[in-house]
């Protein structure tokens, strides 16, 4: 048996057990709640800041998170393409408490998505960055104890959210100077 398949096993054990862990999961894992709370936390960051410079870097994070998490998306698609693993319940017989996606379970996009965002944020923004980080974590977990992803589904999906943020905001200057310049554009509007 393979540790992926074993800590899946005991992660998806606790579905069915309790009507009100199993309404909390579906609530976490649903493609709505947590992504949606993502982006509204990424609109209240874009207004926050006791200063002008925090303001800015605030600013620049919601950008920033947004290309990466396209790119995150896009790396995902083509990812997909080379390789299909089926997802637990098409192989298993498990306690599943979601619809039955089709795409392949490997990687998580929805993780991808959360820690794409959230790494974006916190490079501009710990305290930030580290709330966004807590809601993809459980984004992930919730999918894994639902029974649509593996475990290694769900880290390879934060590995490739992380990755491309890093290369978002760490690597390519050049989109970060342009952010800036828009940052400073709607500065002048009721926007920023």
């Amino acid at each position: 048996m393979s540790v992926d398949w074993a800590f899946f096993q005991i992660l998806n054990d606790l579905a069915g057990k309790s009507p009100v862990l199993d309404v909390l999961i579906r609530l976490l894992m649903n493609d709505y709640l947590i992504p949606t709370a993502l982006i509204l936390f990424l609109l209240g960051l874009w207004f926050s800041g006791s200063s002008q410079q925090e303001r800015e870097r605030n600013q620049l994070a919601a950008p920033s998170a947004i290309v990466a998490m396209f790119a995150g998306n896009l790396f995902i698609k083509l990812l997909n393409v080379l390789f299909y693993r089926p997802r637990p319940f098409a192989i298993h017989t498990i306690q599943l408490l979601f619809y039955r996606p089709s795409d392949s379970s490997f990687p998580s996009n929805a993780t991808a998505v959360g820690f794409s965002m959230a790494t974006a944020v916190w490079l501009h923004n710990r305290r930030a960055g580290a709330v966004m980080y807590v809601l993809a974590s459980l984004l992930g977990l919730s999918r894994i104890i639902g029974g649509v992803h593996y475990p290694s589904d769900v880290l390879a999906g934060a590995l490739v959210g992380i990755a491309v943020a890093h290369v978002v905001v760490r690597r390519l200057p050049i989109v970060q100077r342009l952010f800036l310049a828009v940052v400073r554009f709607l500065r002048g509007w009721v926007l920023a």
